[in-house]
């Protein structure tokens, strides 16, 4: 009996890592109108992998991206046309919010704060009211927010068509006498005033919300004259090695009240890969994105240039997709 329940076991586990699932989503982004100037391109891989497969995808995970493939037939190799003449290559980098203790404590609060909010407003209320499809969604940046994201074409250039995907709202009685609606971004500053905010960057407000490091240990200056501390000091070694241990190491190795990601600390996402065109095509490896959100950076030396991006997700047991929770 206990083989047969450790097989069911077994079976179990092992028909959740092979649900079968849509794993390749095809983009196409257009480059500026001006050659060789840059260009950002925003993708949000829940939202289209929910679109593509039918079934939600939370966005609370850090989605593994196992290859993405880039091609033009317009972008030519690097090389000189003639001695003079230079040809620059198109190139193309993907960005995301940086995955530490710092950004990942910040999407918590958020999301601590997401339920406790419909938690209390919902109290008087007979069962849970929230949709069946109701998620916690932020914003990657402030450019993210207001940005068109691309969307998954086949190879007819068919759009897939979306359905519902809110970012989520947050309501506060703060500096109003009504109430004052906004959303979240991962990384920046907030947006609007107190009483009027738009966005609200969830790692600066976390650093807003933290008591912040001291100095260690606090010593008097006055410790490298003091006689017990000198009494076996031959010389005056002790008195240096004193004052430089006092001198040093007692500030930490990083900006003690802003918060990386925040709105004057790299407010803006790490770049995770990064490739220039080379007859047309670049193939960048694999990375996490958290939250599956990817910020693509190019320019090509064409005007207008077209670019077709394959992203292939991993595959892993949740859902078929490799996507581990935050």
């Amino acid at each position: 009996m206990a083989n047969a329940k450790k097989s069911s076991s077994k079976r179990s586990r092992s028909s959740a890592k092979n649900q079968p699932a849509v794993r390749y989503l095809r983009y196409e982004l257009t480059n500026s109108s001006n050659a060789n100037t840059e260009t950002s391109h925003f993708i949000d891989l829940a939202r289209d992998l929910s679109a593509v497969n039918r079934r939600l995808m939370r966005q609370g995970r850090h989605y593994h991206v196992k290859r993405m493939t880039i091609v033009s037939s317009n972008t030519p190799n690097v090389g000189y046309t003639d001695p003079t003449t230079l040809i620059s290559g198109a190139r193309v980098s993907v960005s995301t919010i940086p995955e530490s203790w710092v950004t990942i404590g910040a999407w918590k609060r958020g999301f601590s704060l997401f339920n406790q909010m419909h938690k209390r407003a919902n109290a008087a209320v007979a069962g849970d009211i929230r949709g069946k499809w109701a998620d916690f969604k932020v914003n990657m940046t402030t450019d993210f927010r207001t940005a068109t994201k691309l969307v998954p074409k086949d190879n007819g250039g068919n759009l897939a068509l979306l359905g519902e995907w809110n970012y989520t709202t947050f309501v506060t009685p703060d500096g109003t006498t009504s109430a004052d609606e906004f959303e979240l971004q991962m990384l920046g500053d907030h947006t609007g005033s107190v009483g009027g905010r738009a966005s609200v960057g969830l790692v600066r407000s976390y650093g807003e919300s933290r008591a912040t490091v001291g100095t260690d240990p606090s010593v008097p200056t006055a410790v490298a004259n003091d006689p017990l501390t000198n009494m076996f000091d031959d010389g005056t070694v002790h008195d240096e090695v004193i004052t430089i241990t006092f001198a040093e190491g007692d500030e930490p190795p990083y900006q003690i009240e802003q918060y990386p990601g925040d709105e004057t600390n790299m407010s803006k996402p790490i770049v995770v890969q990064d490739g220039t065109l080379s007859d047309g095509r670049l193939t960048l490896g694999g990375f996490s994105a958290m939250c599956g959100m990817l910020e693509i950076e190019s320019k090509s030396p064409v005007a207008n240039d077209v670019f077709s991006v394959l992203v292939e997700m991993a595959s892993g047991p949740y859902r078929g997709i490799k996507a581990d929770v935050i």
